[in-house]
């Protein structure tokens, strides 16, 4: 028998974030923009980054003081075209938001802005972020990456590793187009996000074989029991060593880049390693205008040529060729009528949150 979901209204919900948010102490521009990159990814239907983590990676972190909730974002040292950022171990939702417009703002002056932030925390989906650029016409590129010199209890495999030593590490590419929607990929460098596979266990699902181990290096089923991801490909003989290979180009943008990987400021520090560790999570972004190099209405008709020619190729099966985005695409426009399904779990969570902050629930 499947899970009752309790259907809400994506106003009243982001409504019901924000407000909780705002009783913990963040201030009321950063709790909206935190809510609007939690609803956006339920209502694209990524329901692992979405209102399930606002009370289990937001508020509860806020509460045991691993996240600022009245963090000053700042520069460290910036160029026309570049910045390297500090987002003073805020909402990494928010942090990614102010960054981004940073990126598009020097985009606006230069033709391209490029943000590396450290000092950060979980930020949630990546596409809301590279999707920051469409509506400018631009094209918009959002990563998040962390790494562990030491290991960690759960976490993704280096190739040929035994220990889990990164984050999932994703990346998003957002692109405008004319008529079509706009093209969104957003990928985990690893074969799953961890997210996911918790939502498994929440769902009360076994995973597919082969996407990780568990905590004695054997292949695993159990959400519950696993504790290391492949990276994208799987093992090395199914191109694993591709996923881990673009896993650490989004480590070195993100944290090589912005400092957020380096010297341990304490000796012994967790997860340090010769006296080198990371602080926090680090992001990069970036935003490029589509006029530098072409009209942008040629651009976007060419992409439009793009996206019908691969409709139009012949499928192996019964469904047609899609483009990346599409699924998430669709999903809004759903739920954006029907509303967003949210699982007892969830349901709990707000619960306590709405008794607690005394926030009505926003399905009342």
């Amino acid at each position: 028998m499947g899970l009752t979901m309790t259907v809400v209204n994506a106003d009243r919900l982001r409504d019901f974030a924000t407000t909780v948010l705002t009783r913990v102490g963040v201030p009321a521009d950063q709790a909206a923009d935190a809510a609007n990159v939690l609803l956006w990814a339920n209502l694209h239907g990524v329901d692992t980054h979405g209102v399930r983590n606002l009370k289990p990676f937001y508020v509860d972190r806020i509460l045991s003081g691993r996240v600022n909730p009245k963090p000053n974002f700042h520069m460290e040292y910036e160029t026309p075209l570049t910045g390297r950022a500090n987002a003073d171990s805020g909402l990494g939702l928010a942090a990614g938001c102010w960054a981004m417009r940073q990126a598009i703002a020097k985009a606006k002056d230069h033709g391209i802005g490029l943000i590396s932030i450290r000092h950060s925390n979980h930020f949630g989906a990546a596409g809301y972020f590279a999707m920051q650029a469409v509506p400018h016409d631009m094209i918009g590129v959002a990563l998040t990456g962390f790494m562990s010199p030491k290991g960690m209890e759960s976490g993704v495999l280096p190739a040929n590793g035994k220990r889990p030593m990164l984050s999932t590490n994703p990346i998003s590419f957002a692109a405008p187009t004319r008529s079509a929607d706009p093209f969104l990929l957003d990928m985990a460098t690893s074969i799953s996000p961890m997210n996911r596979v918790w939502l498994y266990k929440e769902l009360g699902k076994v995973l597919p074989l082969g996407w990780g181990l568990d905590g004695d290096s054997q292949p695993t089923t159990d959400p519950a029991a696993l504790r290391a991801l492949f990276p994208l490909g799987g093992s090395l003989l199914t191109g694993g060593h591709k996923g881990y290979g673009l896993a650490l180009v989004v480590e070195i943008l993100c944290a090589q880049l912005s400092g957020g990987f380096g010297p341990s400021e304490e000796a012994g520090e967790e997860g340090s390693d010769e006296g080198y560790t990371q602080r926090g999570d680090a992001h990069f972004f970036a935003a490029i205008r589509v006029d530098m190099f072409r009209p942008v209405d040629e651009f976007k008709e060419s992409m439009d040529a793009m996206i019908d020619a691969l409709h139009q190729a012949e499928p192996m099966g019964d469904e047609k060729v899609i483009v990346p985005g599409e699924p998430q695409h669709a999903t809004r426009r759903a739920r954006q009528e029907s509303g967003v399904p949210l699982a007892p779990n969830v349901v709990e969570d707000l619960t306590t949150l709405s008794q607690t902050y005394d926030v009505p629930l926003p399905w009342d």
